[in-house]
Protein backbone atom coordinates (compact mmCIF):
# COMPACT_ATOMS: atom_id res chain seq x y z
CA UNK A 1 0.00 0.00 0.00
CA UNK A 2 1.39 3.36 -1.03
CA UNK A 3 0.55 6.89 0.13
CA UNK A 4 0.14 9.56 -2.48
CA UNK A 5 0.96 11.02 -4.78
CA UNK A 6 1.13 14.21 -2.80
CA UNK A 7 3.61 17.01 -2.26
CA UNK A 8 5.18 18.43 -5.43
CA UNK A 9 3.57 15.60 -7.45
CA UNK A 10 0.04 16.63 -6.41
CA UNK A 11 -0.48 19.87 -4.48
CA UNK A 12 -4.27 19.32 -4.53
CA UNK A 13 -4.14 16.01 -2.62
CA UNK A 14 -6.51 15.69 0.36
CA UNK A 15 -3.62 15.20 2.77
CA UNK A 16 -1.94 18.50 1.86
CA UNK A 17 -2.07 21.24 4.51
CA UNK A 18 -0.13 24.48 4.00
CA UNK A 19 1.91 22.90 1.19
CA UNK A 20 2.98 19.84 3.26
CA UNK A 21 1.62 16.32 3.65
CA UNK A 22 -0.33 16.11 6.94
CA UNK A 23 0.64 12.41 7.17
CA UNK A 24 4.35 13.32 7.00
CA UNK A 25 5.10 11.56 3.72
CA UNK A 26 7.62 10.93 2.29
CA UNK A 27 9.11 9.31 5.40
CA UNK A 28 12.87 9.25 5.97
CA UNK A 29 14.84 6.20 4.85
CA UNK A 30 15.74 3.98 7.85
CA UNK A 31 17.81 0.83 8.06
CA UNK A 32 15.98 -0.48 11.15
CA UNK A 33 12.81 0.10 13.14
CA UNK A 34 13.24 2.42 16.14
CA UNK A 35 10.90 3.77 18.77
CA UNK A 36 10.58 7.53 19.02
CA UNK A 37 10.19 8.81 22.57
CA UNK A 38 6.52 8.48 23.63
CA UNK A 39 5.41 8.01 20.02
CA UNK A 40 4.78 5.52 17.27
CA UNK A 41 7.56 3.35 15.89
CA UNK A 42 9.75 4.64 13.08
CA UNK A 43 9.55 1.73 10.66
CA UNK A 44 12.35 0.30 8.52
CA UNK A 45 12.47 1.96 5.09
CA UNK A 46 15.63 0.79 3.34
CA UNK A 47 17.06 2.86 0.51
CA UNK A 48 17.46 -0.15 -1.77
CA UNK A 49 16.89 1.67 -5.06
CA UNK A 50 13.48 0.11 -5.77
CA UNK A 51 11.17 2.55 -7.55
CA UNK A 52 7.53 2.14 -8.60
CA UNK A 53 5.92 4.49 -11.14
CA UNK A 54 2.18 5.13 -11.31
CA UNK A 55 0.46 7.92 -13.29
CA UNK A 56 3.75 9.76 -13.70
CA UNK A 57 4.57 9.76 -9.96
CA UNK A 58 7.61 7.87 -8.60
CA UNK A 59 7.28 5.92 -5.35
CA UNK A 60 10.06 4.53 -3.17
CA UNK A 61 10.02 2.87 0.25
CA UNK A 62 9.44 6.34 1.68
CA UNK A 63 5.78 6.14 0.56
CA UNK A 64 4.91 2.66 1.88
CA UNK A 65 2.02 2.71 4.37
CA UNK A 66 2.26 0.30 7.30
CA UNK A 67 -0.25 -2.52 6.94
CA UNK A 68 -1.11 -6.04 8.07
CA UNK A 69 -1.74 -8.42 5.11
CA UNK A 70 -3.85 -10.79 7.26
CA UNK A 71 -6.27 -7.99 8.26
CA UNK A 72 -6.49 -6.79 4.65
CA UNK A 73 -7.56 -10.27 3.55
CA UNK A 74 -9.92 -10.73 6.50
CA UNK A 75 -11.80 -7.43 6.12
CA UNK A 76 -11.29 -6.92 2.35
CA UNK A 77 -10.76 -3.18 2.74
CA UNK A 78 -8.11 -0.46 2.97
CA UNK A 79 -6.84 -0.77 6.54
CA UNK A 80 -3.84 1.01 8.06
CA UNK A 81 -2.18 -0.44 11.15
CA UNK A 82 0.03 1.31 13.67
CA UNK A 83 1.56 -0.33 16.72
CA UNK A 84 2.30 1.57 19.86
CA UNK A 85 3.01 0.00 23.22
CA UNK A 86 4.30 3.06 25.02
CA UNK A 87 2.81 3.83 28.41
CA UNK A 88 1.71 7.31 27.31
CA UNK A 89 -0.30 5.86 24.42
CA UNK A 90 -2.00 3.27 26.58
CA UNK A 91 -2.88 5.93 29.17
CA UNK A 92 -4.24 8.20 26.39
CA UNK A 93 -6.49 5.45 25.00
CA UNK A 94 -7.69 4.38 28.44
CA UNK A 95 -8.54 7.94 29.37
CA UNK A 96 -10.97 8.27 26.46
CA UNK A 97 -12.40 4.76 26.61
CA UNK A 98 -13.17 4.75 30.33
CA UNK A 99 -13.87 8.40 31.09
CA UNK A 100 -17.62 8.09 30.56
CA UNK A 101 -19.89 10.59 28.88
CA UNK A 102 -19.51 14.33 29.27
CA UNK A 103 -22.02 15.95 31.61
CA UNK A 104 -23.59 19.38 31.98
CA UNK A 105 -25.82 21.02 34.56
CA UNK A 106 -28.80 22.92 33.18
CA UNK A 107 -31.54 25.03 34.69
CA UNK A 108 -34.88 25.38 32.96
CA UNK A 109 -36.85 28.49 33.65
CA UNK A 110 -39.89 30.08 32.18
CA UNK A 111 -43.52 29.05 31.74
CA UNK A 112 -44.75 25.51 31.28
CA UNK A 113 -42.03 22.89 31.59
CA UNK A 114 -42.03 19.62 29.70
CA UNK A 115 -39.67 17.52 31.82
CA UNK A 116 -39.39 14.73 29.26
CA UNK A 117 -38.49 17.11 26.43
CA UNK A 118 -36.03 18.96 28.68
CA UNK A 119 -34.34 15.66 29.60
CA UNK A 120 -34.06 14.51 25.98
CA UNK A 121 -32.73 17.90 24.84
CA UNK A 122 -30.10 17.79 27.61
CA UNK A 123 -28.70 14.32 26.82
CA UNK A 124 -25.26 14.09 25.29
CA UNK A 125 -23.57 10.90 24.17
CA UNK A 126 -19.87 11.03 23.29
CA UNK A 127 -18.36 9.18 20.30
CA UNK A 128 -17.10 6.22 22.34
CA UNK A 129 -20.46 5.59 23.98
CA UNK A 130 -22.25 6.08 20.64
CA UNK A 131 -20.10 3.39 18.99
CA UNK A 132 -20.64 1.10 21.97
CA UNK A 133 -24.41 1.47 21.57
CA UNK A 134 -24.34 1.12 17.75
CA UNK A 135 -22.48 -2.19 18.04
CA UNK A 136 -24.92 -3.24 20.79
CA UNK A 137 -22.23 -4.09 23.35
CA UNK A 138 -23.38 -4.58 26.95
CA UNK A 139 -23.44 -1.31 28.89
CA UNK A 140 -23.37 -3.07 32.26
CA UNK A 141 -23.50 -6.52 33.84
CA UNK A 142 -25.59 -7.80 36.73
CA UNK A 143 -24.64 -10.83 38.79
CA UNK A 144 -26.78 -12.69 41.31
CA UNK A 145 -24.52 -11.78 44.23
CA UNK A 146 -21.30 -9.83 44.74
CA UNK A 147 -19.37 -13.01 45.55
CA UNK A 148 -20.97 -15.32 42.98
CA UNK A 149 -17.72 -15.77 41.04
CA UNK A 150 -15.64 -16.58 44.12
CA UNK A 151 -15.56 -19.80 46.11
CA UNK A 152 -16.22 -19.66 49.82
CA UNK A 153 -12.78 -21.06 50.63
CA UNK A 154 -10.94 -17.97 49.34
Amino acid sequence: MLHGPCGVNNLQAKCMVNGKCSKHFPKDFRERTDWAKESYPLYTRPNNGLVFECNGARFTNQYVVSYCPQLLLLFDCHLNVEISARLGTVKYLSKYIYKGPDRATMEISGGMQDEIKAHLDGCFIGPIEACWKIFEFNMHRVTSSPTSSYSSSQ
